[in-house]
């Protein structure tokens, strides 16, 4: 099948069609593939094509392909269709991923670490304790003609006809996947069966139309032993496709019972009386939060503790769903009121003129913004009732919104969409008053356009359950969700046992069949707390001991701000405070900071205004500060302040782009309502950001000593832009941070973009951003490295072997051009993607919350079978139970002890200078989140083009991803515009002022 998608056009509402649907015209080519295996056959409709509310590109020419359209996609290996499939719920070893080229073996696991007083604590994770020795039949399941949708697989597979011949085949239960593949105690003969639909399901074929008869084919294709597992689980093989299909059916297995009684999406269970529910919107009632159940089978190290290496990970899941039952209008009316202000008093029929479509500055029509919002509500499921049919369950999915600037430039609705019926022209309105005595309210509204071809008005249309909520919940949402979800160690452990209650496995007759058991409790697991580090401060030190907390007051900084706070000034942005007010935050700053060491050489600074437009004016204006401020003092400005009347994200951008990029000053900003307050502790916090970027540091510690020779450690992560306001989809961008001093306490940063929704750095990337780094270090160290540890966040287990293909590489090239040396590489990812927790089991075994203690590591039962990995919980969980973050070696060539590389990591999360307490990530990693979310105000694009709200909530929570919204494979081949430099107006910045910014922690 070549690979092209054409797009829709329409045949009026969906009673007006034929069941198989109107054959379509190729139209404009879309840059989203088709999904395998299938696609709809052009026709000649007369009716106007629909870009379902995609943008338009120029007239006459589509988006480039990315790809030959000529080309038949290549037929998919079994063992790669069951990866495909089984690594959507189940934890795969980064062996089990294709890879080109040479394959590098990960590092092994040189032995336990010993260091740290011994705890035993509960994992929610459920052994596998029984695992059948018997032989396991697989058997490929065929359905001719070939479904256009999996579901039909399905509903073939469990037609009466079928399961009674399934049934002959003997007396063991069977397992499909819903799409190719079956599973059998049964060793039966090929099962061939022809198989009338309309029969079925009870009803005549429709006057004019062949029977609807498919085949059914049943073929025994191989035989599944689950030794090759076990062999694998204790080291004895490598992994291979028996592996793999051991795996796949154990995954099909254990979800099978729960699937036939609970609602599963992907890992997911969710009851369909969920009595714990919560609105996140009580003023629009959009979106809710339901508590379900996370369960996934796992391989783990517990074989050699007498466990077969297999259990289940068990935890609550929190989901945000939108809410289901309502009619689309209802649904959507609620949704775009409470996407922005502005929205939130129109009424229904001002929020239809606002998505119809709009004159742009160069005379096309185009998409409002709100239009954008909407589209954000395709691929939404729904039913429909008014055909009188109350139960009719036939299954619905909006492709998009009718639009079409040729036919209906005001936009389509049900007015003036019209269609042709028994030889004469209806609108849908008129319709749908005629056909089903239906006066629609809301004619005025977007038309529905659905997967088969029809349309729908938005008030006929009743939105199904469980439909997942993929993107950034606002302030208040989040304020919601957190409530709904944080729960205290023993509520969290209380509800997954009540998970493992709701999933049955003593009643499982799947399991039974099959001889597979699972404990219904969770594990005891021997850990370690790690002895915590001692804070050294410039004329005292402190021991957080277990708390996890230290205090600055009265504390000296460790490194007190070489370059002094000399030419500085304070501005006052939009007059949001007022100058008394100002000058007594400048008095208690300077006297908090003089406290703890910093040195600050003008005590007044000059205070200016600032008004902040949506014009040149502004950027002029700072212009004209930064002049004013070198004028007063002869020379560059160290660092200016800005006051914000509050978090706006788009301000905060304009003026980062300005100073950052236009002038290559450092500049700090606070908002309004704390400089009003000018509370110590505030000034206090702000003195450590100020510090760290001027050069210092608050705090080291007592006994560093973690590097024997020249150590260079890196941090690297990557975020994934959002589609802003023009609908356009931001660049990803890459930040790698570096440390700056023999104990790695500070850091510089660079940025660069790195295409579109791209995990893995480039080659150009990696080369864009660290030879200069290389360079400093050297030159401030006077040496080349010996030794380089790589950390790295956000990466799955299938892209282990690309970082080390594509990033790692890059990396070791660039250290030896520039530092002409081959120093030794450590690869570490660290993530808290995961659901795993712990739970002490003796209370002096973890905090007052019931958490473990800061420095716990386990080593133990959850790990990897024989890989380098353990999971550390280095923080204080402020609310909830704590997640510990997973840390997975990829390669050691340093070679550094196990329990001297875990004290290593542990303890260094306490100096991360922003806090005063251990931070739960590496600070390297961390670092270099902070920085790749920094950079956004680097790009090229106004900052007004920008989506505010999920800017907002990417700058708040430095250890969020974004969510993985689809992207056409051809704009993730496409590079992105660079970031602008530092200090780009030459004019204006100084190179010294240049060089200094690059070297300091511009990013916290």
């Amino acid at each position: 099948m070549s690979r092209y998608l054409s797009a829709p056009s329409f045949d009026g509402p969906s009673d007006t069609r034929s069941r198989s649907g109107s054959q379509r015209s190729t139209g404009s080519q879309s840059q989203q593939s088709p999904p395998r295996g299938g696609g709809s056959q052009a026709s000649g409709s007369t009716r106007p094509p629909s870009n379902a509310g995609a943008s338009s590109g120029p007239m006459g020419y589509p988006p480039a392909l990315g790809y030959d359209p000529a080309r038949d996609e290549p037929e998919l290996s079994t063992a790669e269709q069951h990866r495909l499939r089984v690594n959507k719920r189940v934890d795969l070893p980064p062996e089990a991923f294709p890879h080109s080229g040479e394959m590098h073996p990960f590092a092994q696991r040189p032995q336990l670490g010993t260091l740290g007083k011994k705890v035993q604590l509960r994992v929610n994770q459920f052994r596998l304790v029984g695992v059948p020795a018997f032989d396991i039949y697989q058997y490929d399941v065929s359905v001719t003609p070939e479904p256009k949708k999996a579901a039909f697989c399905n509903a073939v597979w469990n037609t009466r006809l079928a399961q009674e011949h399934i049934r002959k085949a003997g007396p063991h239960p069977w397992i499909f996947d819903g799409q190719k593949i079956a599973w059998s105690r049964n060793p039966s003969p090929e099962i061939r069966i022809q198989i009338n639909m309309d029969e079925e399901r009870g009803r005549a074929p429709k006057a004019g139309r062949t029977p609807d008869v498919v085949y059914l084919v049943v073929k025994r294709t191989t035989t599944v032993r689950l030794d090759a597992l076990r062999a694998y689980l204790k080291g004895q093989m490598g992994w291979d496709d028996h592996v793999l299909e051991c795996l796949n059916f154990l995954d099909h297995l254990f979800r099978e019972w729960p699937r036939q009684n609970l609602v599963a999406i992907k890992r997911n269970f969710y009851s369909d009386d969920a009595p714990e529910r919560y609105l996140l919107d009580d003023t629009h009632r959009h979106i809710e939060a339901i508590k379900g159940i996370y369960a996934s089978i796992r391989t783990n190290s517990s074989i050699r503790s007498g466990g077969m290496g297999l259990g289940i990970n068990v935890d609550v899941a929190n989901t945000a769903f939108w809410s289901g039952g309502a009619t689309f209008l209802e649904l959507c009316t609620a949704y775009l009121r409470s996407s922005r202000r502005e929205y939130i008093q129109l009424r229904d029929y001002d929020l239809g003129k606002a998505l119809a479509p709009v004159e742009y500055p160069n005379g096309q029509l185009g998409q409002s913004p709100m239009w954008k919002m909407l589209r954000r509500m395709s691929k939404l499921s729904f039913s429909v009732k008014h055909r009188g049919k109350m139960n009719d369950v036939k299954p619905y999915k909006i492709k998009g919104f009718v639009w079409d600037l040729k036919k209906f430039p005001q936009g389509a609705n049900a007015r003036n969409y019209k269609f042709e019926k028994d030889g004469q022209s209806i609108s849908v309105e008129e319709y749908f008053r005629q056909r089903y005595d239906i006066k629609l309210k809301a004619w005025y509204m977007p038309l529905i356009e659905t997967t088969r071809d029809g349309v729908f008005p938005m008030e006929t249309i009743t939105i199904d359950k469980f439909q997942r909520y993929n993107f950034k919940l606002d302030g208040e949402q989040t304020s919601k969700m957190i409530k709904f979800a944080v729960t205290k160690p023993p509520v969290r452990q209380s509800g997954v046992m009540n998970c493992v209650k709701t999933l049955r496995w003593r009643e499982d007759p799947y399991l039974k069949s099959f001889g597979i058991q699972i404990k219904g409790e969770m594990e005891a697991i021997e850990a370690r707390v790690l002895p915590n580090p001692v804070i050294q401060f410039a004329k005292s030190s402190t021991d957080p001991s277990t708390s996890g907390r230290w205090d600055l007051r009265n504390q000296i900084f460790t490194m007190p701000n070489p370059r002094p706070l000399n030419a500085w000034a304070v501005v006052i942005v939009n007059n949001c405070v007022q100058e008394p007010s100002v000058k007594n935050f400048i008095s208690t700053f300077v006297k908090v900071y003089r406290g703890h060491g910093g040195k600050v050489t003008t005590p007044f600074p000059p205070i200016k205004p600032l008004k902040l437009v949506r014009t040149e004016e502004t950027g002029n204006m700072m212009v004209d500060i930064y002049n004013s401020v070198g004028r007063q003092f002869q020379q560059s400005p160290d660092l200016i302040f800005y006051i914000m009347p509050s978090k706006d994200i788009v301000a905060y951008e304009r003026l980062k782009k300005s100073m950052d990029v236009r002038v290559g000053t450092l500049s700090q900003i606070v908002l309004a309502p704390h400089v009003m307050k000018a509370a110590p502790q505030y000034c206090s916090n702000v003195a450590t950001k100020v510090n760290a970027k001027l050069g210092g540091y608050t705090s080291k510690l007592k006994e560093g000593g973690f590097f024997k020779v020249p150590t260079m450690i890196l941090g690297a992560d990557i975020s994934h832009g959002s589609f802003g306001q023009t609908g356009n989809l931001q660049a990803s961008l890459a930040a790698i941070t570096m440390s700056m001093d023999p104990d790695a306490i500070t850091y510089a940063a660079g940025c660069e973009t790195n295409g579109y929704r791209v995990e893995i750095m480039t080659k150009d990337t990696v080369r864009r951003i660290l030879p200069p780094m290389v360079t400093r270090w050297c030159q401030k160290m006077r040496t080349a490295p010996q030794h380089v540890f790589y950390f790295r966040d956000g990466v799955s287990e299938g892209e282990f072997q690309q970082v080390l293909d594509y990033e790692i590489q890059e990396v070791r090239s660039i250290l030896q051009e520039v530092g002409q040396r081959n120093p030794k590489i450590t690869v570490i990812v660290g993530t808290k993607r995961h659901h795993i927790r712990f739970f002490p089991i003796k209370g002096s075994d973890g905090d007052r919350n019931g958490n473990p203690f800061p420095g716990t590591v386990v080593e133990r039962e959850v790990t990897h079978p024989f890989h380098y990995d353990f999971y550390l919980n280095s923080h204080v969980a402020i609310q909830g139970t704590a997640r510990p973050v997973h840390y997975q070696v990829l390669v050691d060539e340093v070679g550094m002890p196990v329990d001297a590389l875990q004290r290593m990591i542990y303890h260094q999360c306490y100096q991360y200078v922003r806090s005063t307490t251990p931070v739960s990530l590496h600070p390297a990693i961390y670092y270099a989140h902070l920085a790749a979310a920094r950079g956004r105000a680097h790009e090229d694009i106004d900052a007004s083009e920008k989506d505010p709200q999920n800017r907002l909530e990417e700058m708040r929570l430095p250890l969020a991803k974004h969510d993985n919204k689809s992207v056409n494979s051809s704009k993730k081949l496409e590079k992105a515009p660079y970031l602008m430099e530092i200090g780009a107006d030459k004019k204006l910045a100084r190179a010294d002022n240049i060089n200094f910014f690059k070297g300091t922690m511009w990013f916290v």
